[in-house]
């Protein structure tokens, strides 16, 4: 019941953002393919500036195929945007196996996540 209520307090355009609904932007699988540059980049960040999270600005791309600029805001400096989710979000992640990643989006919205990426042996 409490997963149903938090899924209704989510925008339709995030729902439709996270999972790549007609043809919107595929946040999971966007995360994913970037994933090798992300994690590793999470894990020293957190080392040297504390529990915080990635924040990517999706509205740029300096070089076709370069990309979009990346950096990492501890959770004092992402306390500033007051925004509970992410702030929560923070709080919560475990830095051996997780990482936050906020993504900032045309006409000022934002999507964070949660991310544990998972290691395949073979």
């Amino acid at each position: 019941m409490g997963v149903e209520r938090d899924r209704q307090q989510i925008p339709d355009w995030a729902r439709r953002e996270r999972l790549g609904a007609s043809q919107a932007p595929r946040d999971f699988e966007w995360i994913g393919e970037n994933l090798d540059n992300f994690w590793p980049f999470a894990r020293y960040a957190c080392r040297e500036l504390g529990r915080g999270a990635i924040v990517v600005d999706t509205t740029l791309q300096p070089a076709e195929e370069g990309g979009h600029p990346f950096g990492y805001l501890s959770g004092d400096d992402l306390a500033q945007f007051n925004d509970q989710d992410t702030t929560r979000m923070v709080m919560e992640y475990d830095p051996e196996s997780e990482f936050v990643i906020l993504l900032w989006k045309p006409d000022d919205r934002t999507s964070t996540y949660r991310i544990k990426p998972v290691t395949r042996s073979g």
